[in-house]
């Protein structure tokens, strides 16, 4: 029989259990408001306990995504009022401790405050943000820095990406794709230079710089003058678990003045029209080569697949820029040498990837600088040094020292 001083012990215990197994279960979304009009909206979540939150945003539609550790949904979504900038919204697990709320909004928008504060009088923890309309010149910038700033918080809070498995002792693999091969010359210089060829060359020297990290493995796409699909390209990335991917090309324009080397990244809409062009010739590889052309994937607008290459598109955006950092004062790089456009070449959802425009062969001074060993060497040192600051993001340090090895 159990005393008075027992059942006293054991209401403590019980008491210190029912806390501890409080403290160790998930927030839960009690509730949520959504009030406001076409200029001003404000969403109200009210949480059990304090959350951890990060946001970013994206477009094609406009949508706000609010990214937390592990919580459960404990509100009904019927009758969660979609009142002003907000038309939709959806909400779930991503697996693992990830859990992701999604906002669609009808017009493009900025984030005026997101901040959590405790009701005083209820307990509860209310995660409050205000929406402004915004402009989409506004909307876009803010979504640049919206996807660089994910890629180095991600990197931080984790050493995995999407779809890859890191261990440890795994290394950091970068797949060089030397652009077109065997059947498909690419682009003509003005004097005669074959792209595939300068590619290859190129390619092969950035290779062996890299080969001289350690920490760090290098695969070619392709090590000879055949042809290889674009589809081939980007699944030998996906096959090897690639951390970076990057294109190598020098292509050639109309207009023969524009020269310098560009660092394109993905995106459905082309910065301007010269990457429109370039990524248009590029796109027709296959065809140059006599390889039909698969239909678009209709899962690629799968929400799932769209926020993975979202997730990726900054880890790319995340190179590219320290790849034109360290290029600069030794190569010259064309005006606003960051663009983009629709390259198939890079459309792996879960690989960082760039394509990389050495020079265009159409300017007569650029094709003689792609046909110098010397500045093939420079241009590789500089990548790689880049190639080694993207990759301590992810504290996966690779070392060398380029000049002793030269």
């Amino acid at each position: 029989m159990i005393g008075r001083a027992g059942v006293l012990i054991l209401a403590a215990v019980m008491l210190c259990a029912a806390q501890a197994s409080a403290s160790n279960r998930a927030p839960v979304a009690l509730d949520m408001r959504i009030v406001g009009d076409d200029a001003v909206t404000r969403i109200v979540i009210e949480f059990d306990k304090p959350v951890d939150v990060s946001h970013q945003l994206l477009d094609r539609p406009w949508r706000l995504v609010l990214d937390f550790n592990k919580i459960g949904y404990g509100f009904d979504e019927k009758s969660v009022n979609k009142s002003g900038l907000v038309s939709g919204m959806r909400y779930g697990d991503m697996g693992g401790n990830h859990s992701r709320l999604i906002f669609r909004t009808s017009r493009p928008f900025s984030v005026a405050a997101l901040r959590s504060r405790e009701d005083q009088q209820t307990g509860r923890h209310n995660l409050v943000i205000d929406l402004e309309v915004a402009g989409e010149d506004e909307f876009a910038r803010a979504l640049d820095r919206s996807i660089t700033t994910s890629a180095v918080v991600n990197t931080a809070q984790k050493q995995d990406r999407i779809g890859a498995v890191h261990t440890d002792d795994k290394p950091f693999t970068i797949v060089i794709d030397p652009g077109h091969g065997g059947i498909d010359n690419g682009a003509i210089g003005v004097r005669g230079t074959q792209e595939k060829d300068v590619t290859l060359a190129f390619s092969r020297t950035l290779r062996d710089r890299l080969s001289r990290f350690k920490g760090a493995q290098v695969f070619m796409t392709r090590d000879s003058d055949v042809f290889v699909a674009l589809a081939d390209r980007t699944g030998f990335a996906r096959q090897h678990q690639a951390d970076l991917f990057i294109s190598i090309h020098a292509d050639s324009l109309r207009q023969h003045g524009v020269r310098g080397a560009t660092i394109y990244t993905i995106s459905e809409k082309a910065s301007d029209q010269v990457a429109a062009s370039v990524a248009a010739n590029e796109n027709l590889a296959d065809s140059v080569a006599g390889v039909e052309l698969p239909s678009e994937d209709t899962a690629v607008s799968d929400i799932l697949v769209d926020l993975a290459r979202r997730e990726t598109l900054g880890f790319s955006v995340q190179f590219a820029r320290l790849a034109i950092s360290d290029m600069k004062g030794f190569a010259r790089l064309i005006k606003n040498p960051h663009r983009y456009a629709g390259f198939r070449v890079l459309k792996a959802p879960d690989v960082p990837s760039v394509l990389i425009e050495l020079g265009y062969l159409s300017n007569k001074d650029d094709e003689a600088l792609l046909n110098q060993t010397e500045w093939q060497n420079g241009l590789a040192d500089r990548l790689a040094n880049a190639i080694s600051k993207f990759a301590s993001l992810s504290s996966r340090d690779i070392e060398t020292n380029v000049a002793a090895d030269r």
